[in-house]
């Protein structure tokens, strides 16, 4: 598989967009929950008077940071792996397996994550969240989101394992 050199220099730039995106969107939801965990104490303990928004608001942000944490994980490398098998193929076997593995993920991704969240951000049309009374497609958007993230991440990473095909 022949990678233009405009291509490579445009997923480097893209890598790198997304990457600050992301870390940013991350930044936001653990200062936001910092925040709202210092508040929820406050008005508990301090007023007496505990907030009934802060502990269901919370909740959904973990969810976020969760759900935008995992792929961000997956193409910084930065994930659990067992690849106690895998390190010992020789490389050009390791590199093809990754590219399998990675395939795999995408396929799950778009099966589980895309076309599951979908159904399920759908499925929540008309639910108002107990507390804050935001509409529940707000918190459940985040598996497609995450899933399309995903699948980026694992085009970026397949090309990678072709690029180290290719010098091996």
């Amino acid at each position: 598989m022949h990678i233009s050199p405009w291509f490579a220099g445009r997923k480097e730039k893209s890598m790198k967009y997304l990457n600050k995106v992301v870390e940013i969107i991350l930044e936001v939801l653990v200062a936001g929950m910092v925040l709202g965990c210092c508040w929820q104490v406050i008005t508990r303990f301090v007023l007496h008077n505990p907030s009934k928004y802060t502990e269901e608001l919370l909740r959904y942000m973990l969810i976020w940071l969760t759900m935008m944490g995992v792929p961000y994980a997956y193409g910084q490398n930065s994930h659990l792996a067992i690849n106690l098998i895998v390190k010992k193929f020789k490389p050009k076997n390791e590199t093809l397996a990754q590219i399998a593995i990675d395939v795999l993920i995408m396929i799950l991704s778009v099966s589980v994550m895309i076309i599951g969240g979908i159904m399920v951000t759908a499925n929540a049309a008309g639910q108002l969240s107990p507390a804050m009374q935001i509409p529940m497609q707000v918190y459940y958007v985040c598996v497609p989101v995450c899933g399309v993230l995903m699948v980026i991440y694992g085009v970026f990473k397949i090309v990678d394992h072709f690029k180290k095909l290719r010098q091996n």
